[in-house]
């Protein structure tokens, strides 16, 4: 009887902590899908953004000065990482990507 009750106790115990460890795995894979949701909706947007620039530079005859994706897919990140924790974009957003613009063309 003493065997039975030692074998059960630990079958028991190791199904909590191969549950504990599948919960913490399953949590950790949520967080990298969701950074790469994140990371691959802001360079389709920084895609976006270019081309609708050099679209509107076109029709309307104007120079543009457009950045690399990269630059721009940094700010969409930054701002969809924030909208989506905090459920909306960061207070200083207009001044945060002039900044960003900024650095990347100058001053103006």
């Amino acid at each position: 009887m003493n065997a039975a009750v030692t074998v059960l106790t630990s079958v028991v115990v190791s199904a909590v902590v191969a549950s504990i460890f599948n919960l913490f795995g399953q949590a950790a894979e949520r967080r990298s899908r969701r950074k790469e949701l994140i990371f691959l909706k802001a360079l389709e947007l920084a895609k976006a953004n270019r081309e609708f620039m050099v679209m509107v530079a076109d029709k309307t005859g104007q120079k543009a000065k457009i950045a690399d994706y990269v630059v721009y897919a940094e700010m969409y990140y930054l701002l969809l990482h924030d909208l989506y924790d905090k459920g909306s974009l960061p207070e200083d957003w207009q001044q945060t990507t002039k900044k960003m613009m900024d650095a990347t063309f100058g001053e103006n």
